[in-house]
């Protein structure tokens, strides 16, 4: 033997599989809602045995919460790009524009991370969405309009509105992407009027 080290091998295939079942999921997610979510339908997409994704998703619960993750995770990175792109005159405009066009391009998985079932169930999820609330809040500090005793509030406030809309898109039952945007759209265009009407009655 010559004693040749041999070189670094790339990790087996296996190491992959979660990874690839996090993306079939979320493509089932996106087609058919959690109800399309079964480990054999995303055996079958991605050619492995249903007893391989066991040894990374142990039921369905856990597979939901890793999506969540996925998503708020996804989420905060997001924001945190929009606001050290400099394209936006200020943070907090940078952070709603990421979020909104998050929730717009990923209604379904947007919904499920809302979820009760989803949150209530795990811990390591309630901590992804707080990583996330953590980015959207510090996109308020410092701006000129938001009174430093305020800032709690008006970023909890805003946050809750997600959520809520969620809530709204879970409780219709709606599954079709384009109007369940359309109800978010129809939720968002009544806080923006009650806003407006807001600011206008305090300036009379």
């Amino acid at each position: 033997m010559t004693g040749r080290v041999r070189p670094n091998r790339s990790p087996p295939r296996v190491a992959s599989l979660r990874s690839r079942g996090l993306d079939a999921a979320r493509k089932l997610l996106e087609e058919g809602g959690p109800e399309a979510l079964h480990l054999r339908a995303i055996a079958g997409e991605i050619g492995c045995g249903v007893a391989s994704l066991y040894y990374h998703f142990a039921h369905k619960d856990a597979l939901l919460a890793a999506l969540a993750i996925e998503g708020f995770r996804e989420l905060q990175v997001r924001m945190e790009k929009a606001m050290e792109s400099g394209r936006y005159p200020r943070r907090i405009d940078a952070a709603s524009a990421a979020y909104l066009r998050f929730m717009h391009a990923n209604l379904p998985l947007y919904a499920l991370m809302h979820s009760e079932r989803t949150l209530q169930g795990s811990e390591a999820v309630r901590a992804a969405e707080q990583g996330a609330f953590a980015s959207f809040r510090r996109s308020l500090e410092g701006d000129a309009r938001v009174p430093a005793e305020r800032l709690d509030d008006i970023a909890l406030t805003c946050w809750a509105l997600g959520r809520g809309i969620a809530a709204t898109i879970l409780a219709s039952g709606e599954t079709d992407p384009a109007a369940a945007r359309a109800l978010a759209e129809k939720v968002l265009r009544g806080f923006n009027f009650l806003q407006r009407h807001a600011s206008s009655r305090a300036r009379s």
